[in-house]
């Protein structure tokens, strides 16, 4: 069983590596799927060139080792279709869907908390008849997958589930932490009614990047833009969509390149003139 204890940390290895990458949420879980998925198929070519496996490593493999990488598969897809549903701005739409996932997931876990339970207290009673691929009674179960029985036993994708459930619980309430007025990750609770930009988002991707340039604005570069960005989304309740190709184009511009800003200029000096409150 060396090898399955390698193959899962080589896994966990590769999902840091991709933690460590300088890409989208959306992209990293991509990569997760795919590893996962590459993974499991591993482990599945181990067990059937396995000559011989005693019972209880066949059980430890099928109640925690392939559970704990076929868990993250299914969170990795879970998570990738929150990643594409979730509302991209408005903080109250954001708690609103995130919420909506989590009574879900409740509605999931309820219904097979017996077996949860069971796994939560690392119950060992009915283990040969869950976890064994040759159990006589193995057919009594409808959570039997028939369509590999070489790599499955009754209970072994229930208990993927089982992680799935913990993970997704997990990542829902950090989400919803995350989007608290109180907590020091958000610097702006959601105005009502949002503020209104009667500019362009042409002109304001102007102003975020000529803030950003100007160093008035936290530490200057594209992460501090993008956090920017996701603030002038929620003070305005309006989607920049994809700010860094507004900006080639603003630097694009055959002349004027701070149209935006050198109006503003001439604006305040006007107002500043007049003597305008």
């Amino acid at each position: 069983m060396k090898k399955i204890v390698m193959i899962i940390e080589n896994f966990d290895l590769a999902i840091l590596d991709v933690k460590k990458l300088n890409i989208s949420k959306l992209s990293k879980v991509e990569k997760n799927i795919k590893i996962a998925k590459d993974y499991l198929f591993q482990l599945r070519l181990e067990m059937r060139n396995m000559e011989s496996i005693s019972t209880r490593d066949e059980v430890h493999f099928f109640k925690k080792q392939k559970p704990y990488i076929h868990g993250k598969l299914f969170f990795y897809l879970e998570l990738n279709d929150f990643l594409i549903n979730c509302p991209e701005t408005g903080i109250s739409k954001q708690r609103i869907y995130i919420n909506e996932q989590i009574t879900k997931l409740k509605v999931k876990k309820a219904e097979v908390s017996e077996f949860a339970k069971y796994c939560r207290l690392n119950a060992t009673k009915n283990d040969q008849m869950y976890f064994l691929r040759e159990d006589p009674q193995l057919d009594l179960f409808m959570h039997k997958n028939l369509e590999d029985p070489e790599f499955s036993t009754s209970h072994d994708s229930l208990a993927s589930q089982i992680v799935t459930f913990n993970l997704l619980m997990k990542f829902y309430s950090n989400e919803l932490d995350l989007l608290n007025p109180k907590n020091g990750n958000v610097v702006l609770e959601e105005v009502k009614p949002p503020l209104e930009w009667k500019g362009s988002n042409t002109d304001l991707i102007e102003t975020i990047y000529g803030l950003d340039a100007k160093g008035a604005v936290g530490e200057s570069g594209p992460e501090n833009i993008k956090k920017m960005v996701k603030f002038s989304e929620m003070a305005f309740g309006i989607n920049l969509g994809n700010y860094q190709k507004t900006f080639w184009e603003i630097k694009s511009r055959n002349k004027d390149h701070t149209k935006f800003l050198d109006s503003v200029s001439v604006a305040l000096n006007d107002k500043i003139r007049l003597g305008h409150k």
